[in-house]
């Protein structure tokens, strides 16, 4: 059965805190997408254009797992960690856009 507090969360602190789901060694990856996405939260950032490329997501993927520990250890194949990290990205991204939207929409009304 579904906890009812769950259900009675607030949009945004859920979404702050989906992390209580990951695995420790997620949460590492996930922090060092967080610092990079903080870094392309600008106007005109690839991360607001209405289709993102692919290769620069694939790009900034590579650039995360470069500077965090997703280089395959435990018998895990990089492509899978650089996958891995490829989803992250793209949920936080995902997650910037739909919370941008919002405050522009709240400022509109």
């Amino acid at each position: 059965m579904f906890p009812l507090e769950l259900t009675e969360l607030d949009r945004d602190y859920y979404y702050a805190n989906k992390e209580y789901l990951y695995p420790r060694e997620v949460l590492d990856i996930q922090k060092v997408v967080e610092e990079f996405c903080d870094r392309m939260e600008y106007d005109g950032s690839i991360m607001y254009d209405e289709y993102p490329d692919k290769t620069s997501i694939e790009r900034i993927s590579e650039k995360i797992c470069e500077n965090s520990r997703c280089q395959g250890d435990k018998g895990i194949d990089k492509k899978w960690m650089r996958a891995l990290v490829q989803v992250l990205l793209c949920s936080e991204i995902s997650f910037r856009r739909e919370r941008r939207y919002r405050h522009k929409k709240n400022m509109k009304a």
